[in-house]
């Protein structure tokens, strides 16, 4: 059984994981590019060459441990913003691996408060702590890469981290976002950038062209009516009345959750709200 579920989309194949990450691959009639490769606790190259053996290039929209963790796996350069660089290095070390791991043997769903592992059956710990980063490479804003019959376009979107980036398929209208807007974006992190760059960024994916949103947490596609109500809750967020909230990464920042008031509860179809620090 692989470790990873595989749905084939509208134009793009879907791969996610029991971690809960999502990667997107689109092939063209010359090579193929992977959007993000999880945390890569498992065999994720299998699952991708069961899809395709076409020239490979992978695209990560930030340096965060569950976006590049399964960079190591394949051979392919890794183009990432350069202002995630030093984030990406820091999220592979066999550390934050090894603390990944055991965090992830117990991992929490958020919807119904279930603990459960993540891992695959035949998890190798010592081998996923030494895997590393990947063939890292520059991306930047307006790069573009001809996959033959599709082409995809890199979008600077900052806010969750500073070197966040979408790709854009313009031929069916797609963007692939990453954690850059999502119904439970998390903004309170020393990387992130701030209230008015986050604004900023959906103002700017907002103007573009897009049929569908797609997110690395987020098995269903959003729309332009999901980013006003993205929009809307940090317009609304107020740090003094928000709920606290545990994460997994820099809790000695208090995050908390500022949803937007006039959404149902957690999790409910129309939720949205942002996690941010009191220095928001």
């Amino acid at each position: 059984m692989s470790d990873y579920q595989t749905d084939r989309m509208d134009g793009y194949y879907r791969i996610g994981c029991a971690d809960g990450a999502f990667c997107y691959l689109v092939v063209g009639t010359e090579r193929a590019a992977l959007i993000d490769t999880g945390y890569g606790l498992g065999d994720l190259k299998s699952a991708v060459e069961e899809i395709t053996r076409l020239p490979l290039v992978i695209l990560n929209t930030h340096g965060h441990c569950d976006h590049v963790g399964g960079n190591a796996q394949f051979d392919a350069l890794c183009y990432l913003h350069p202002k995630d660089l030093e984030l990406a290095l820091r999220h592979t070390t066999p550390q934050m691996r090894r603390a990944d791991a055991e965090r992830l043997a117990h991992n929490v769903d958020f919807r119904t408060g279930e603990t459960f592992s993540a891992l695959p059956e035949d998890f190798d710990l010592d081998r996923y702590v030494s895997m590393g980063a990947g063939r890292l490479t520059e991306a930047r804003e307006g790069m573009r890469f001809e996959l033959g019959g599709t082409t995809l376009e890199l979008i600077e979107t900052p806010g969750h981290t500073a070197g966040g980036i979408s790709v854009y398929e313009p031929e069916r209208q797609l963007l692939f976002v990453g954690d850059a807007a999502n119904p439970f974006v998390w903004l309170f992190l020393p990387e992130s950038t701030g209230k008015e760059s986050y604004l900023r960024m959906l103002d700017k994916i907002d103007a573009l062209p897009v049929r569908s949103y797609l997110g690395g947490h987020n098995p269903n596609p959003m729309d332009h009516a999901d980013l006003a109500r993205f929009r809307q809750a940090a317009l609304e967020a107020d740090y003094q009345t928000g709920t606290p909230f545990e994460a997994f990464l820099e809790q000695d920042r208090k995050p908390r959750i500022c949803a937007l008031k006039s959404a149902g509860g957690m999790f409910s179809p129309d939720f949205a709200a942002v996690v941010i620090s009191e220095d928001w």
